[in-house]
C-alpha cells in the first residue's frame, strides 16, 4: 500500500514536471511568435511608408507636372483656335464691308438723291437701306490732308461757307442761316481707322429756325460736290432756347472725321 502511494506520488511528480516543461515550451513559442509578428508588422509598415513615398515622388515629379503641361498646352491650343476663329470672322467681316462699300460707291448717285431730295430711294438695295447712316457717313468721309498743313483748312472753310451756312444748300441762290464770326481748329487725333479733328464755330443766328437749318445741313444732307463733303458730329451747342426768337451768338463744338491715305 505504501509502495503504491510512493509510485503514485512519483508518477504525479513526473507528470507535473512534464506539464511545466510543456508550459514553458508554449510560453517560449508564443513569445517567439509575438516577436516575429512585431517584426513582420514593422517591416510591413516600412514597406507601406516606402511605397507611399514612391507614389508621392512619382505623383509630384511626373504626374502633376504632366497634368499641368497638358492643361497649359490645351489652353494654348484653345487660344490659337479662338484666334483663328476671330481672324476668320474679321476676314469675313472685312470682305463683307468691302462689298458693302463698293455697293455704296456704285449707288452713290441714288443715295445722295434719296438723302437730299427723297428721290430714287426705291432703287437702293435693301442692304444699304438697312445701313443708310453708314452709307451716308462713308460718302462724307474723304482725305483731308492739305499740301502745306496737317488738315486742309481751306476745304473746311469752303464747306462751312458754301454748305452749312446756307438755308437752302442745294439752291443756286440761297439766303444764309447764320454768320460765322470765329473758327478754331485743333490737332487731329486718331479714332479707330479715322482721324478726328475738334473744331469750334462761333456763329450768329437770327432765330432758332436758322440754327435748325444749320444742324440739318450737318446731320442730314450730303453736298453735291465731292470737294465739299466732310463728315461732322456735333458735340455741344451753347444756345438760349428761351430767347429763340432773338438773334444770338452761338458756340458750336464739333468733330470732323477723315481718313489718311
Amino acid at each position: 500500500m505504501v509502495e503504491n502511494k510512493e509510485l503514485l506520488s512519483k508518477l504525479m511528480s513526473d507528470n507535473s514536471n512534464k506539464f511545466d516543461s510543456i508550459q514553458e515550451s508554449w510560453d517560449s513559442d508564443n513569445e517567439k511568435m509575438m516577436t516575429a509578428s512585431r517584426v513582420v508588422q514593422v517591416r510591413y509598415r516600412f514597406y507601406a511608408v516606402w511605397v507611399l513615398l514612391v507614389i508621392l515622388l512619382v505623383l509630384f515629379r511626373f504626374v502633376l507636372p504632366g497634368i499641368d503641361k497638358y492643361n497649359a498646352e490645351k489652353s494654348n491650343l484653345d487660344n490659337i483656335n479662338r484666334q483663328m476663329e476671330s481672324i476668320q470672322a474679321r476676314e469675313d467681316q472685312y470682305k463683307q464691308n468691302i462689298w458693302f462699300l463698293e455697293d455704296v460707291q456704285r449707288q452713290s448717285e441714288q443715295i445722295i438723291s434719296c438723302v437730299d431730295k427723297w428721290d430714287s430711294c426705291q432703287e437702293i438695295t435693301k442692304e444699304i437701306q438697312d445701313h443708310f447712316g453708314v452709307a451716308r457717313s462713308y460718302l462724307l468721309t474723304y482725305n483731308m490732308d492739305g499740301n502745306k498743313m496737317e488738315v486742309d483748312e481751306r476745304k473746311i472753310i469752303e464747306n462751312i461757307d458754301m454748305f452749312l451756312l446756307k438755308r437752302e444748300p442745294f439752291a443756286n441762290n440761297s439766303s444764309i442761316n447764320g454768320t460765322l464770326t470765329k473758327i478754331l481748329i485743333w490737332d487731329k487725333v486718331l479714332e479707330g481707322w479715322l482721324y478726328a479733328v475738334p473744331i469750334q464755330l462761333d456763329i450768329t443766328f437770327d432765330d432758332k429756325d436758322s440754327l435748325l437749318s444749320f444742324i440739318n445741313n450737318v446731320e442730314k444732307y450730303i453736298p453735291e460736290s465731292e470737294n465739299m463733303r466732310i463728315l461732322y458730329k456735333i458735340d455741344k451747342i451753347t444756345y438760349d432756347i428761351v430767347n429763340s426768337d432773338e438773334s444770338q451768338d452761338t458756340t458750336i463744338y464739333m468733330y470732323l472725321y477723315y481718313y489718311d491715305e
